[in-house]
């Protein structure tokens, strides 16, 4: 779907921190996660995961991976009510990225990703898909998947020189995690995930992304779907909760963030992004974020802060 490879290959990873957990029984954390996402392989043996997400705790095995997307807290450890203690406490043990504790007993190796992406990427792609997702790439897998979970399991093995690695790793595992789980998943039937889905709303959804500049109106993109104009309208605000034109303003908003962080005018991002003046551009730009585009601008200047190691 091209209008999901638009919105997947437009995420922007601003930060990344991990850290491999070699965990012998008895052990168990608890991480109150505080970044955007995060992401956690079982490089090696077992765990129990816990987390408001499932209705009872789950195993996981060698090979599995889950994504927490929105800031819940989870626990992991050897069994299934095994006592966790809070990762903070854990990181009086760190060594660089590494953290090894517990009774001495069976060894089980995780490593966790904290990502904190663009934050005008948060309301896109990742607020469609759901608070977690659990994946058994070694049972049920694309190629891909599985290369880069082989790929982030042996880096974390090395020291020298492996972060920049790991966190270019990481980004990769993240996305191609999300495209396995959309296009292996029963999709909502409303969303962005479910219009994109949609054979009229796609052909639309596509064009918008696209040509961000091109003056769209509703009429001549019912007609690329080959609708209506009223059917596509109720359509498309049936499927997204929005009306075409402010689904298109939002999009064109996503995209000026992201050419704020570069070296161009005010009036450069204008006309990139679909505004024929400066001043309608600044006056649609306020309206979505509630702040100027020079005060977008100044703001993005200071480099976010990393995660802290507690989160993962």
């Amino acid at each position: 779907m091209d209008s999901l490879s638009h919105l997947i290959g437009s995420l922007r990873l601003q930060n990344a921190f991990y850290t491999r957990f070699e965990a012998s029984a008895p052990w168990g954390h608890r991480v109150m996660h505080r970044g955007q996402i995060k992401f956690v392989l079982v490089a090696g043996g077992t765990c129990w995961l816990r987390t408001a997400a499932l209705p009872e705790p789950l195993e996981l095995q060698t090979g599995d991976l889950f994504l927490v997307l929105d800031g819940a807290a989870y626990s992991v450890s050897d069994r299934r009510n095994s006592r966790c203690i809070d990762c903070r406490e854990l990181e009086s043990l760190r060594k660089s990225f590494l953290i090894r504790y517990g009774g001495g007993g069976s060894t089980s190796t995780l490593v966790s990703v904290a990502l904190q992406l663009a934050e005008d990427d948060a309301g896109t792609l990742v607020g469609a898909l759901p608070p977690f997702i659990h994946l058994r790439i070694e049972a049920n897998r694309s190629s891909s998947l599985h290369a880069l979970a082989e790929l982030l399991r042996g880096e974390i093995q090395e020291e020298l020189g492996s972060l920049p690695i790991v966190r270019r790793l990481a980004e990769a595992l993240f996305i191609s995690a999300v495209r396995f789980y959309v296009q292996r998943s029963e999709l909502p039937k409303e969303g962005l995930l479910a219009a994109i889905a949609d054979p009229q709303l796609r052909r639309a959804l596509r064009d918008m992304h696209d040509d961000l500049a091109h003056p769209w109106t509703v009429e001549t993109l019912a007609a690329r779907s080959g609708m209506s104009r009223a059917s596509f309208a109720a359509k498309f605000r049936g499927k997204t909760g929005s009306t075409p034109l402010d689904y298109l303003t939002k999009q064109r908003i996503v995209a000026a963030r992201s050419l704020l962080r570069e070296e161009l005018t005010i009036a450069e991002i204008a006309s990139r992004v679909g505004y024929e003046s400066a001043i309608s551009f600044t006056r649609a730009f306020t309206r979505v974020t509630r702040t100027t585009p020079g005060a977008y601008r100044r703001q993005v200047k200071q480099s976010p802060a990393a995660p802290s190691a507690s989160e993962t």
